[in-house]
């Protein structure tokens, strides 16, 4: 199988390094998949569930918060704020997350507290999301 480095990293650590098959990044529009030898680009990431298969053949899973991919030279990085596998997710500290950014959103706040706000909720609802699913 073809394959394409690839480098994932959060804010606060490197979450993979190595060669990859695949990969589905949340994106505004839908889901945004990447193999090798794709066109150079750059991809909005939102926060959603992340799938990228290894050379290995296996599929791993995480939740990514916003950030970007970038495609070069059949090389892709991931930069985001967040990266967590499913079973590292607090899911009481995600509902608690969640109903902070749903107050928040109910009270008056400027245009740029109100986007901190949505993009709260839209974390903690990829987190919970994807713990449901690992669960199962």
């Amino acid at each position: 199988m073809k394959t394409f480095g690839l480098n994932i990293i959060a804010s606060d650590k490197e979450f993979y390094r190595g060669r990859g098959i695949n990969i589905i990044l949340p994106a505004r529009d839908g889901e945004f998949s990447i193999m090798a030898h794709h066109a150079d680009m750059m991809i909005s990431v939102v926060p959603g569930e992340m799938r990228f298969q290894t050379e290995d053949e296996q599929w791993h899973m995480a939740v990514v918060g916003n950030g970007f991919a970038q495609i070069i030279n059949n090389r892709v990085t991931v930069l985001a704020d967040s990266i967590e596998k499913p079973e590292n997710i607090d899911v009481k500290r995600a509902q608690e997350a969640m109903e902070r950014a749903q107050e928040q959103l109910r009270q008056k706040q400027s245009m740029q507290e109100y986007y901190i706000s949505k993009a709260s909720m839209a974390r903690a609802m990829a987190r919970m999301k994807a713990n449901k699913k690992h669960e199962i």
